[in-house]
């Protein structure tokens, strides 16, 4: 009995060792001012190009005066995915910048928050002194949603600085959960004649796009989830990325397209009534079905799952239905399901994460009917991103799983 209970004793403080070794610490809090969370920026005062860094998520980048003599306040308004209510505030600062700009980053800021529009209805929300370096945060003195959000920063930290920077601007609370339905229908003009068209059907969205003044066209395909969609794209010429993008008040599309690591721009206003596209057309098919016939391969954006969780959301149902459907119209195709995470957290507990995804989605299949033979499951945690991990559209884009035949 003494050895059985040294025995049990020595498993169970093993298990202990296994699982504090793949614990996840918490989530860190979400910052509502990202592109990855359906933020806009709506306005900037200088460069509103640049200081779309703003929303990346990513302190490595910035926006700054370039100058001295564009005079302080600088003011920028965000524009979120729906009204939140606001728990806290603040600016990420930059450091000392190369070349001895030292006291650069955002000294003096107040916020104000708006129920009514990025024009007006604005009220004080926090007012505070940013740190030179790091995140800066203050608390929200507005206890109801708010949808619009207006940074001013009145000066650099320190007299001597020759202008100012500003890294990240930050925001915690709480959503209000988007309307999905149908937010992602439509056509908008990305050029003077270029055209994005997507068609969303549940949380699947499909289309096409096309660019050039015209020459040049492909497809889409990817899902929604919390106001945002993540995109594949594949040109004519079989080149292929991501996108990740979201549709503002105005019913315009913003955001970024990947190819590899390099990211662009990718927005636009609804198009002119009447205004077409190759895929307008065309009744919409299996995305899943289309990419493993023509390259054995396709990344699926639409199984969601909750933070340090391997159970599919009841919004992962769509994707998981088109999986299967296509794996019934092939039924001699084996595949791999593969899970990919982003870069945060520990390599051991992302590749573990990973592989207990890709083994809930063969469950899931399996129980669906499909040989449960057929299906290898795989994670690869962090080792094949399609995105850049610096930014949070970038990590939005990584967290996936791919199925390719085998």
């Amino acid at each position: 009995m003494r050895q059985w209970a040294t025995i049990t004793g020595w498993a169970l403080g093993l298990s202990l060792l296994v699982s504090m070794a793949f614990a996840q610490e918490p989530p860190p809090l979400d910052d509502l001012l990202t592109l990855a969370r359906g933020a806009v920026l709506v306005d900037a005062s200088i460069d509103a190009r640049a200081a779309l860094a703003l929303t990346d998520g990513d302190p490595a980048s910035n926006w700054n005066t370039s100058t001295a003599k564009n005079p302080a306040p600088y003011t920028f308004t965000f524009e979120l995915v729906a009204p939140a209510v606001i728990e806290a505030v603040g600016i990420h600062g930059v450091g000392e910048r190369p070349g001895g700009v030292v006291g650069g980053s955002a000294g003096p800021v107040t916020v104000e928050g708006s129920a009514e529009g990025p024009d007006s209805g604005f009220a004080p929300m926090a007012a505070f002194t940013a740190g030179p370096d790091g995140a800066t945060m203050a608390e929200s003195t507005i206890d109801t949603p708010v949808r619009w959000l207006r940074f001013s920063v009145g000066g650099p930290i320190g007299a001597d600085a020759a202008w100012v920077y500003v890294a990240e601007a930050i925001a915690h609370g709480t959503v209000t959960p988007p309307d999905e339905d149908d937010r992602f229908t439509g056509i908008f003009q990305s050029g003077r004649a270029d055209f994005i068209e997507l068609r969303q059907d549940g949380t699947s969205v499909t289309g096409c796009y096309v660019e050039n003044s015209g020459l040049s066209n492909g497809s889409l395909s990817g899902a929604v989830e919390d106001g945002v969609a993540r995109l594949n794209w594949t040109s004519e010429q079989g080149i292929t990325g991501t996108a990740l993008v979201t549709i503002d008040s105005t019913g315009a599309l913003a955001g970024v397209r990947y190819r590899q690591r390099s990211r662009s721009i990718w927005n636009g206003p609804p198009a002119p009534e009447g205004t077409t596209t190759p895929c307008s057309a065309t009744e919409p098919t299996n995305p899943i079905i289309t990419a493993l016939e023509e390259t054995g391969e396709a990344r699926i954006y639409g199984i969601h799952f909750d933070h340090d969780s391997d159970v599919p959301k009841p919004s992962a149902t769509s994707a998981l239905e088109q999986l299967a459907e296509a794996l019934e119209s092939a039924p001699e195709l084996n595949v791999v399901i593969e899970g990919h995470t982003d870069a945060d957290g520990e390599d051991g507990y992302n590749l573990d994460l990973s592989d207990r995804r890709a083994r809930s989605v063969v469950a899931w299949l399996a129980e669906r009917g499909i040989d449960s033979g057929r299906l290898t499951p795989q994670g690869l945690g962090e080792a094949e991103p399609v995105a850049s991990n610096d930014t949070a559209d970038g990590k939005a884009l990584n967290r996936r799983v791919d199925v390719v035949a085998r």
